[in-house]
This record gives structure tokens, C-alpha cells and sequence, in this order.
């Protein structure tokens, strides 16, 4: 058993309390609360004074997938077609992306990962630690979501630069519902077929029976309706990506029941349905009990960067509570994996950051993460 001591340890749960002691057992966390006695046979860590949070999630993210060097081998969005419902997150994701190391710089110990928005239809996500010996050791939930895209970047990739469907917002809702009305029409026995020959339909399905979310990215508050329209249509759960102009139409959003995940922050828009992207959408969607997370939509943010886009909404009205469960237990809560991750507590995964100073200080600096118990990442 490993006792990190003489700390502030931060275990933003329900109650949300400060302690001074952690203990960890074979990657699972065994104790944390006040200080006691310690058995003999222990390893005492002193962190000197320093602060711990939970490990940070990001559960919109494209790391490991995107190149980050050349669009050429870009593999986060396969380009030859606008329907690509069987691409899948793990196909694509490189263990040994550098993006995976400045997540860790950055306190981030888990994310959501996969296709980008090029398509209307993407394939799907993956949720996975940032750190482990293999590939399958760091998966957390392989199959997370099925992406989809509304909007300018479906329109530009296959419209206006491939000339051909979808050239408007018209078809990129028709070429969506398609995949859900063919797997709407199928009886029990043809969606299990589906299933299991591992067909196109086959995320659709699982999608109507519940199994993953739908994951729209969406910008524009017309294209935020069409979200929810849709996804009423089919009667499936739906998480809104990005919800830029969600601010605009925060009553229909709350009344959708739909939850989102916002951002990213600090970037100049970078097309026209993203002029009105403000990090005050946060206290918003706070202020009328709407559940969101944060995320960097990395690369366009980078990843270590997380807790950063975090204090920008802090700036814009966020109360600091909020803003560090938006990239903890919220995050968590969202994916439904905070039964494992979010929050330091007993029997969950001993994930957690040891910064220099509170989170959110301007001088706080990373000098250590753990996934699942072990040490990987201090600072020089």
C-alpha cells in the first residue's frame, strides 16, 4: 500500500471535501479522508504541501488520431465517404501519439477519442486511459458513442470540395436519418443479424436500443434543433457536441433533456457558425441546471490545455466548483463511468494529479500524474 500525506487533496465528490491523506492499493484507491494512523507495512509519500485533484477528463477529444503534422495521414476522418458508420475509434488510435504524453503534462488521465467531423456519419468513439502498457489495457468503454456531424464542415469537405451530396444542410439530415430508418424497419431477429455480421446499421441499432449515444457535433443553433429533432424522431439519447450557439436557445436545449459537451474555448472562429462561441455558455447552461463537461476538442485545443479552457469559463461567470467537476466527476457522470473515475473515493481508480498550486492559480503547474496507481508523468 502507497500514503500520499501532507496535502491539500481535493476529492471533488458530493461532498466535495479538502483532506490530507490517500491511500493506494493495486491501482484502486483504499482511503482518503483525514489523517490517521498508518499501517507499518505502508510506503509514505510526502507531497510537501502540494495540491491533488482527481484526474481530468476530456470526453471530446481526437487524441492518438490526429496526426497533427500533416493532413495527409490525418486518421480522424476517413474523407472517401460521407457515411462511414463502421469506422471505429480503436482502428485509428496510436498508443504511442505524443498527444497522449501532453495529456498527462496536462493532469489528463482519461478521454473520449475517435472521428472527427468531416463526415455526417463518423463511426465511433472510444473512451480510454492516457497511459497503460497496451492498447486494450487502456480501454475504458470501446464502444461510447456513434459521431455525427451537422453543418459547414460535412458541406465544405463534401460539397463545396468534393462536389457531390450532402451540398446542403437538407441532405446531411436526410443521409442521418437514413441509418435509423433502415434499422428502424428491421424486426428483432434482422437487427441481431445486423449485430452480429457487424453491418453499417449495426451502430444505428445500437443506438436505438440504447446501448451508445448518438454524438452530434453541432454549432449552429439551427443545426442544434435539427439535433434534437432528430434524435426525437428516433427516440434516442443524444449528446450535443460543442452546442456553440447553445447560449441563444438555452430554454429548447433544457427542454430537449439533451446534456452537452462545450467548447473549445480560445480559438478565433474558425468558420462562420462558430462567431459566436463564448466561454459564457457555461455559467448559462449552469444557471438553468442543463449538465455539461468541457472539453479541447484536441488538436484544436491542445489536450494539456484542458483545465485552462476550464478557467476561461471561470472568467466568464462559472463558479470554480462547477468548472473543476465540468472536467472531472461531470465528465464522468456524463459518459456513465463515475463509478470508476472523477472523483478521489474509495474503490474507484486511483487516477490523480499533483499540482504546485490550486488548480486554477494562475502559477499551478502539473509536477505529477497517476493512472490507475502508477507514476506517469513528474515534472522536471
Amino acid at each position: 500500500m502507497i500514503i500520499y500525506h501532507h496535502a491539500k487533496i481535493f476529492t471533488v465528490d458530493e461532498q466535495n471535501n479538502i483532506f490530507e491523506q490517500l491511500w493506494i492499493e493495486d491501482g484502486r484507491i483504499v482511503y482518503v479522508g483525514p489523517a490517521k494512523d498508518t499501517p507499518p507495512d505502508a510506503e509514505l509519500i510526502d507531497l510537501q504541501g502540494a495540491y491533488v485533484t482527481p484526474g481530468l477528463i476530456d470526453i471530446h477529444a481526437h487524441v492518438g488520431t490526429w496526426a497533427e503534422v500533416t493532413e495527409d495521414i490525418n486518421d480522424a476522418n476517413e474523407y472517401s465517404e460521407p457515411f462511414t458508420p463502421l469506422m471505429h475509434a480503436l482502428d485509428s488510435v496510436d498508443i504511442r501519439h505524443f498527444s497522449f504524453q501532453h495529456a498527462l503534462e496536462g493532469g489528463v488521465t482519461t478521454v473520449q477519442t475517435g472521428p472527427g467531423s468531416a463526415n455526417v456519419i463518423g463511426g465511433i468513439w472510444s473512451i480510454l486511459k492516457t497511459a497503460g502498457p497496451t492498447l486494450a489495457s487502456r480501454v475504458l468503454i470501446e464502444r461510447s458513442g456513434l459521431k455525427g456531424a451537422l453543418g459547414e464542415n460535412p458541406k465544405n469537405v463534401f460539397g463545396n470540395q468534393y462536389k457531390r451530396k450532402p451540398m446542403t444542410r437538407m441532405a446531411i439530415a436526410q443521409l442521418l436519418r437514413d441509418g435509423f430508418q433502415r434499422a428502424s424497419r428491421l424486426n428483432e431477429q434482422e437487427q441481431t443479424d445486423q449485430i452480429n455480421h457487424n453491418t453499417e446499421l449495426r451502430p444505428f441499432i445500437e443506438v436505438l436500443q440504447g446501448d451508445m449515444p448518438l454524438r452530434i457535433h453541432c454549432h449552429r443553433a439551427d443545426d442544434i434543433m435539427t439535433a434534437i429533432r432528430i434524435a426525437k424522431e428516433f427516440n434516442v439519447e443524444l449528446h450535443l457536441e460543442h452546442c456553440t450557439e447553445g447560449h441563444l436557445i438555452v430554454d429548447a436545449v433544457k427542454k430537449s433533456g439533451f446534456h452537452a459537451t462545450l467548447g473549445p474555448y480560445m480559438l478565433t472562429p474558425s468558420k462562420y457558425e462558430t462567431r459566436h462561441s463564448t466561454p459564457a455558455i457555461a455559467a448559462i447552461f449552469k444557471e438553468h441546471n442543463i449538465p455539461f463537461a468541457i472539453m479541447t476538442d484536441h488538436p484544436f485545443v491542445p489536450i494539456q490545455y484542458l483545465k485552462y479552457c476550464a478557467t476561461e469559463a471561470i472568467r466568464y461567470g462559472l463558479d470554480e466548483e462547477t468548472a473543476i467537476k465540468s472536467i472531472t466527476i461531470n465528465a464522468a457522470k456524463l459518459v456513465q463511468l463515475d463509478h470508476r473515475i472523477g472523483s478521489l473515493e474509495a474503490g474507484k481508480d486511483a487516477d490523480f494529479v499533483v499540482w504546485s498550486h490550486p488548480i486554477f492559480e494562475t502559477e499551478a503547474k502539473v509536477l505529477q500524474t497517476y493512472v490507475n496507481g502508477k507514476k506517469y508523468y513528474e515534472a522536471e
